[in-house]
């Protein structure tokens, strides 16, 4: 029996219509991978799976009793917690009996000796069930999880203290505590390093219950047993993983193209029928009827072809010299990071960070871009290094749209002017209008490297800029990086990503 069943739903931006009457169900043992393009509307659809917005038309209807999670973009927990409290609360209610078996005992000092069996016999169930539900392996269990995902951060910390990656983190580290009927996914590996992102490949794929999964991590959605894709405003449905999805995409597409066009020329020919024979007096009735049978027609979405994205970063001048030279430097807040860093990066030069997360990756770039002050050591950014910079972190304004995102920092800029350089980046239409909060972590990350385009540069610090794009925009992304001739200083998970580019590594460890 199917735990979610959605039909004939629809749902619109403006004039933007993202969905055709989609049907869909998820059946208790399903591990689905939802694909597409940045802004065909995935987010939007996890959205209202989770019952965060409401459709235009038709249901999302959940199965009685069924439970879920959701792990969005746009993350909010209640942050006056610490890490600890925060994760043990998912075994409250457990708790909760424990006190209740050990008032029991207590009870024992006081009680009659007639008492002594029904007390006995209430404290044995108690801790039965604690048993049974793995009450007594809780340390354990919380220990795996918050080390699989590399939570490795003091656990007294509160959670408005962490970064938005270690928010996610620890968030995600609670969703795979609870084991909810169903856990809804919107990009879980974006704040994980390799062996984190193989940790929790392996903990999903013997995931006994549901899952819905988001992601641009394509080796990631090989954990899945059913591909889903959002395209031409519809769902289709792919079993296997992403691998099978891939042979069998190509086949389709080229089937629903040439249904596509079948249907148009049938809709031409019709309508130039009927537009002949609907005035005569002998052919009005086949016209008519001609009518009624375009009206009854479902129209296929033309077929959606992958909008251009263009990155650029223009460049400003060279030198040939040291771009950074760091000696002896230690990193951290209070307490060194790792031990003392020493390298050079010449002009022109092109650097990629890795490590795991956590141990202080973002906390460098931040130190040597001035936002936090070194423990010890130094380090020297060359006079002529005129740099940008692309921060992980970002928090999207609720009233702030991509126009006036652009407009913040060049107000003289006409807005036929953004909205082409916008366009540039893939963000159209209504898209350009909408608040930042409501744009997909991938239309987002886009927006924000087309106000970076308009600086110029000859270091660029980018922390993770793959987050959230799509294959296409990563594919750009790299082009631009590639051409670049000025210093790159890389911080990314992405070894697929980094690993064509001429890179000198240097790993944090």
């Amino acid at each position: 029996m199917s735990i979610l069943n959605i039909t004939n739903l629809k749902f619109s931006y403006g004039d933007n219509n993202l969905f055709n009457n989609l049907e869909f169900k998820l059946e208790p043992n399903d591990h689905l991978g939802l694909i597409g393009l940045n802004g065909v509307g995935k987010t939007t659809l996890l959205n209202l799976i989770a019952q965060r917005i409401d459709p235009d038309e038709g249901q999302v209807r959940w199965q009685d009793g069924v439970s879920f999670s959701y792990l969005d973009q746009h993350l909010q927990v209640r942050d006056d917690l610490a890490i600890k409290e925060y994760l043990y609360r998912v075994y409250d209610d457990l708790f909760r009996k424990e006190a209740d078996m050990n008032r029991l005992y207590q009870s024992l000092n006081t009680a009659p000796v007639e008492k002594y069996d029904k007390i006995l016999s209430s404290a044995y169930n108690i801790q039965e069930e604690l048993e049974n539900k793995g009450f007594y392996l809780i340390k354990s269990k919380i220990s795996n999880v918050v080390n699989g995902l590399g939570i490795n951060y003091d656990e007294n910390l509160l959670l408005k203290k962490l970064s938005g990656g270690q928010r996610v983190k620890v968030f995600l580290a609670k969703m795979l505590l609870e084991e909810k009927d169903v856990l809804l996914l919107d990009e879980p590996t974006n704040f994980l390093d390799v062996e984190h992102i193989e940790w929790l490949s392996k903990y999903l794929s013997g995931y006994s219950k549901a899952f819905i999964l988001i992601s641009h991590n394509v080796s990631f959605l090989n954990i899945c047993n059913l591909i889903c894709e959002l395209n031409n405003k519809t769902l289709s449905f792919y079993r296997g993983n992403y691998e099978a999805y891939c042979k069998q995409k190509e086949m389709r597409d080229a089937q629903y193209e040439s249904l596509y066009n079948s249907q148009q020329k049938f809709i031409k020919k019709t309508e130039d029928f009927i537009n002949k024979n609907i005035v005569r007096a002998s052919t009005t009735k086949r016209a008519q009827s001609r009518r009624k049978i375009l009206e009854k027609l479902d129209i296929l979405e033309k077929p959606q072809k992958p909008k251009p994205v263009h990155f650029d970063f223009p460049f400003s001048s060279g030198f040939n010299m040291e771009a950074l030279i760091v000696r002896g430097l230690e990193i951290g807040y209070g307490k060194a990071l790792l031990p003392p860093i020493n390298f050079k990066i010449r002009f022109g030069e092109k650097l990629v960070i890795v490590s795991k997360n956590g141990v202080g990756k973002t906390t460098f770039l931040k130190t040597i871009l001035g936002y936090i002050p070194k423990i010890s050591g130094e380090f020297r950014l060359n006079p002529l290094d005129k740099i940008v910079y692309f921060s992980q972190d970002y928090t999207p304004s609720k009233s702030m749209t991509p126009v006036d995102y652009i407009q913040e920092l060049y107000p003289l800029m006409e807005v036929v002017k953004i909205r082409t350089l916008l366009g540039q980046y893939g963000i159209t239409g209504e898209l350009a209008i909408k608040t930042m909060d409501k744009l997909s972590g991938g239309e987002l990350t886009k927006v924000r490297f087309a106000r970076l385009s308009l600086e110029t540069s000859n270091l660029l610090v980018l922390d993770e800029p793959t987050n959230h794009l799509d294959k296409q925009a990563k594919e750009a992304l790299f082009k631009a990086l590639n051409a670049y001739p000025g210093t790159v200083i890389l911080v990314s998970h992405e070894r697929d990503f980094y690993k064509k580019l001429t890179v000198k590594e240097i790993i944090f460890d």
